[in-house]
């Protein structure tokens, strides 16, 4: 590569990052946090030896994450700074992410996919989360990277020495991975089945004798994951079906390759059918290409066809022992980035032989969709410029209206830890402990899928208060599952004030004579 070639490249990319800060510096300074996210500040607000202890315990996830961010929060505990974090790791993510796809394609291919990546609305939901996933989808990229470099390139100017130290980054990549996310396990099997299906028959022993020594550094938490597992299986469990798995799945990829809404709502939009058939359409289009020109499929091709699909497979398995509530779309970040270089590689391999001008003008007819589909996708991420509870909103509006002696009841508990960081009022907030004891008890959004939960919470408001708030979530919006709760109100209390804000409905209630 020249030096001009390099200088340009470097320049490229960096206006690609300065796009992706221009995008998520503001928003993450001004959006509210959801209970996910309090959840996190929760968990590290009391240092390293707290995180450290209750990390795995109360979150049911591997630790890492949640030690390193604790020691982050030493320097600032603001919202703004702990979620600087997860900026920092998408921005290293980008910046890997173009020397990967340099490796894998062309100049222009690889600034291409790496804007794509870069700018995509899931990148950029996962740099404004306080919580793991664009530190996910940073060892994704690194654990892919290093695999391709100590596994795949035979053309090192001294390949001994380069594949010594690279393996012994690899290794220690994988540990950090099983340490963050379980998921990424995922990973590393897949890009075993990647070295199988490319014949590259000597490099699987010293794979196998890495991922030996990783399981070794594993084993401290294998009691753990045990546990953790128990607890997510234990209670009420929703039917699975082959088809909800798989569905589940292709509603993923459909994101990941041209995302509408990152979060549909119970009605599919338009922009999401129009959007449905197009991919249809190109799958279509890109498998009869794939026929006719299977010889241009490269080995790079395969590798990443296999490790795309390994991680699905693993995560349909994940769909039958967890249940649809731990294959969302944010558990999928370990899927975003083979998900986006498979699309890429096959596309460049199957159109290989197109002229010039239809090649130019398919680019501009792709590059006018994915704008289109960035441009909603962002627009729908975040209504009203909040996040889901919209509680900076909601503990504004109770400190504007409030007196002495009106306790602010929070149902569910869990979302009771996103509120004290909003609200700087005079009156309790509670439930204030048991933040993450209940699980559904029945099918999700029953009347009888949170009766204990209901009858705690109803437990913690205090007989004097004569007044009280209570805010609601969206189970209680959108489902049955509040019917007792709303029960116990309508026979107890009278409504003063009745405000609804995004995803969260708050009431005034006084206790009636």
């Amino acid at each position: 590569m020249s030096q001009h070639t390099r200088k340009t490249r470097t320049f490229n990319v960096s206006l690609v990052l300065v796009l992706h800060l221009a995008l998520v510096l503001p928003l993450s300074y001004f959006l509210n946090i959801w209970a996910d996210e309090a959840s996190t500040l929760y968990a590290t607000q009391q240092g390293f030896w707290n995180a450290f202890q209750t990390a795995a315990a109360e979150q049911k996830q591997a630790p890492l994450y949640f030690w390193v961010l604790s020691l982050w929060r030493h320097i600032n505990d603001s919202i703004f700074f702990a979620r600087l974090f997860s900026i920092i790791c998408s921005l290293a993510a980008i910046k890997l992410f173009a020397g990967l796809a340099g490796r894998l394609f062309s100049p222009s291919t690889a600034l291409l996919v790496t804007a794509f990546f870069a700018l995509h609305p899931f990148l950029i939901w996962a740099s404004l989360e306080i919580r793991v996933y664009s530190f996910v989808i940073l060892l994704s990229v690194v654990l892919i990277r290093l695999f391709f470099d100590a596994f795949w390139d035979d053309m090192r100017p001294d390949p001994n020495r380069g594949f010594k130290y690279l393996k012994v980054w690899f290794l220690f990549a994988v540990i950090a991975a099983l340490y963050t996310n379980y998921y990424l396990g995922f990973l590393l099997v897949a890009m075993f089945a990647a070295l199988i299906l490319t014949g590259k028959w000597r490099r699987i022993v010293v794979y196998l004798g890495l991922m030996a020594l990783a399981a070794i550094a594993f084993l401290p938490l294998v009691l753990e994951l045990r546990t953790e597992f128990l607890a997510k299986t234990g209670g009420f469990q929703e039917e699975r079906s082959l088809i909800e798995g798989l569905r589940s799945i292709w509603n993923h990829i459909l994101t990941f390759v041209l995302p509408t809404e990152i979060f549909p709502g119970e009605v599919q939009s338009i922009f999401s059918a129009i959007r449905v058939w197009l991919v249809r359409l190109a799958i279509a289009v890109v498998a009869v290409m794939a026929i006719r020109n299977r010889k241009n499929l490269t080995k790079n091709t395969l590798a990443l066809a296999a490790i795309t699909a390994v991680v699905g497979i693993f995560f349909l398995t994940a769909y039958f022992l967890l249940g649809n509530p731990y294959v969302e779309i944010r558990h999928a970040s370990v899927l975003f980035v083979p998900m986006i270089l498979i699309t890429t590689s096959l596309i460049v391999n199957v159109f290989k032989d197109i002229g010039a001008r239809a090649a130019r003008t398919a680019s501009i007819a792709f590059g006018l969709l994915v704008l289109i589909s960035f441009s909603y996708s962002l627009t729908t991420l975040y209504p009203n410029m909040t996040k889901r509870g919209d509680w900076a909103r909601v503990g504004e509006f109770i400190r504007q209206n409030e007196s002495p002696g009106q306790p602010i009841i929070v149902f569910t508990t869990f979302e009771a830890l996103a509120l004290p960081y909003h609200y700087t009022g005079i009156n309790q907030i509670l439930p204030n402990e048991k933040f993450f004891t209940f699980a559904p008890e029945a099918a999700f959004g029953s009347a009888d899928s949170l009766v204990r939960e209901t009858e705690f919470v109803i437990s913690e408001i205090p007989p004097e208060a004569t007044q009280m708030w209570l805010a609601v979530s969206e189970k209680c919006l959108n489902t049955k599952a509040c019917i007792p709760l709303q029960n116990y109100v309508k026979a107890n209390y009278t409504i003063k004030i009745e405000k609804e804000f995004y995803l969260e409905k708050l009431y005034l209630l006084k206790r009636t004579p």
